[in-house]
């Protein structure tokens, strides 16, 4: 029987029990076990969190005494299991799809829903090794929900697990949205951080251990004085690959499928370049593949045998778009332009972040990027980090937010229908001479204003978030052994039958008082044209009788000058 794809799957059971893959992870439960009994973990959306903490409540669950060997004997843990296996009451709290548009009470309300249906399912689950007890369990808030569950197990001989998921939801839409109120829920006497006391109080008694996880380090801070009792593993290099795939895991897991038509060593170089590039401590040389991309590319692949149309998720497209909330907060802009521009950023990385000094620092901002993951460590020395963007899927959420911002200045909003003839000359009939024009015309809107930081990089900026379509892929900065591309466009593999060229371009930028140096400029662009094309590393990749070559020189922003090959 042909294994699933566990794409959009977060229950470890229903993965184990219903013939989908598994790319086992469990190695990590003796590496937890062994370290702080309450911990914190970041990693971004989509990133395998949920799977990993519903692995955990059924490792530990008291409940799969009997059912270990069928959920966890094929997997590493199963085979080295630990002394607290299936030792724990475990206490799962979700705190996604919090309603935080509306005011105070609402917000609370939503909470208590959350706690009170994660303590009412606890109790069912673990009716028959409770049935002594007595307890009503209509509840009137979480904190009360807590206190009484305490009750429950004081005489108990078994502890409790707390697993708690997205435990930062609310405050990230909180901080673009409603400063006022997120003080209010986790000030000294809030809603929130009196719940937090109340679970940390009970660490003395019944909660022997709790994971806990999110995307940013946001509340971390603000409930510090309430909840100081957990130890951050985020950026600890023992658990750098506890969730993503590694290029191994990558392969095995392609294996397990049938992709006949498909060359392996190409899937797993498209996919680099697309998924890959993340890497969460600065010791660490292995990166991780975005899972939830990995998956939903190969769950395409089998159901379609092409490529999928869009490379990036549209479900980790709409999660991003927080970018631009946060980017209007911190008043920023031009930090995500340098990044379009430069592909990286050195920083002192924030760990922890009190919003009330939050937009008082730019190295808040480039931090939170890296925990949401639109950035990754690159490199480090002598104590500074270098973070990148970690790949083309990223990219384009950037360029998308450049696009969108071009847009809002009438003069520069991009004529989709005039882009899309431009780009489909050149992908059928290898012939740039629209889209020269479509570029000629829109430089010309740029304000003198906006020419102050005109250069190179700037154009390249502009030319890619221009081509953003589902024709070609935009590799920005392509690495060769003869140096980088300006940009390479590839084809959309979903549409290659349909695609005939491909494009080399190298650009170039002058001011009108160098136009003196324009042939010389010309000679050097074009040598390196040449040189890129004989690369190995395009020519092992890439048909070059199809590889257009394009030299495009900007005279400030009055003239274009282009050589065609």
């Amino acid at each position: 029987m042909l294994r699933k794809i566990p794409y959009g799957e977060s229950d470890f059971k229903k993965i184990i029990k219903e013939n989908y893959i598994f790319v086992d992870k469990s190695k990590y439960i003796e590496v937890l076990e062994s370290d702080a009994s309450y911990q914190f973990f970041i990693r971004p959306r989509r990133f395998g969190k949920s799977l990993f903490l519903s692995m955990l409540s059924n490792y530990y669950d008291i409940n799969n005494k009997d059912k270990f060997q069928e959920l966890f004997g094929d997997l590493y843990i199963g085979k080295n299991p630990t002394l607290k296996k299936t030792s724990y009451f475990v206490l799962r709290l979700d705190f996604s799809n919090i309603s935080t548009n509306q005011q105070k009470e609402n917000l609370i309300k939503s909470f208590d829903v959350k706690v009170i249906a994660a303590v009412n399912d606890f109790l069912i689950r673990y009716k028959e090794l409770l049935s002594n007890e007595k307890m009503e369990n209509n509840f009137n808030d979480a904190i009360s929900a807590i206190s009484q569950l305490s009750l429950k197990l004081a005489n108990s001989n078994n502890k409790i697990l707390v697993l708690i998921d997205e435990y930062d939801n609310f405050a990230n839409d909180l901080i673009t949205s409603n400063e006022k109120l997120y003080y209010d829920v986790i000030s000294s006497q809030g809603y929130i951080r009196t719940f937090y006391k109340n679970l940390k109080s009970l660490t003395s008694t019944i909660i022997d251990r709790i994971f806990m996880t999110g995307v940013s380090p946001i509340l971390l801070d603000d409930l510090t004085s309430g909840f100081n009792i957990t130890k951050n593993l985020t950026l600890d290099k023992r658990y750098n690959q506890m969730l993503g795939f590694t290029e191994e895991e990558l392969r095995l897991l392609i294996g397990e499928i049938q992709i006949n038509n498909f060359n392996k060593e190409i899937l797993i170089t498209d996919m680099k370049q697309y998924y890959n590039g993340y890497l969460f401590c600065e010791e660490c040389d292995t990166r991780v593949f975005n899972p939830n991309m990995v998956l939903y590319f190969l769950d395409n692949l089998i159901k379609n045998k092409k490529y999928p149309k869009n490379m990036l998720d549209l479900n980790i497209k709409t999660d991003y778009k927080k970018l631009e909330s946060l980017a209007f907060n911190f008043k920023d802009e031009e930090t995500i332009e340098s990044i379009l521009a430069n592909e990286e950023v050195e920083i002192d990385l924030v760990e922890r972040f009190n919003l009330e000094f939050m937009y008082e620092n730019k190295e808040n901002f480039i931090s939170l990027l890296f925990y949401m993951g639109m950035l990754t460590v690159k490199e480090s020395f002598l104590g500074n980090i270098t973070l990148k963007v970690p790949n083309i899927a990223m990219k384009e959420i950037y360029w998308e937010y450049f696009r969108r911002k071009l847009s809002e200045n009438s003069n520069l909003h991009i004529e989709n229908v005039k882009v899309n003839k431009a780009i489909k000359e050149m992908a059928i009939d290898g012939k740039c001479d629209l889209f020269i024009g479509y570029l000629e015309e829109f430089l010309h809107n740029i304000s003198n204003r906006d020419l102050i930081k005109f250069d190179e990089k700037y154009i390249k900026v502009i030319l890619l978030s221009i081509f953003m379509s589902n024709v070609y892929i935009s590799n920005s900065e392509y690495e060769v052994e003869e140096g980088y591309i300006d940009v390479l466009l590839t084809k959309n593999k979903a549409f290659e039958d349909s695609i005939k060229y491909e494009w080399i371009i190298e650009l170039k930028y002058i001011k009108e008082k160098d136009r003196n140096n324009l042939e010389e400029i010309r000679i050097q662009g074009l040598k390196q044209l040449d040189r890129y094309s004989s690369s190995k590393k395009l020519t092992s990749s890439y048909d070059l009788n199809y590889m257009k070559k394009l030299l495009i020189i900007v005279i400030e922003k009055k003239e274009v000058e282009w050589h065609l090959e």
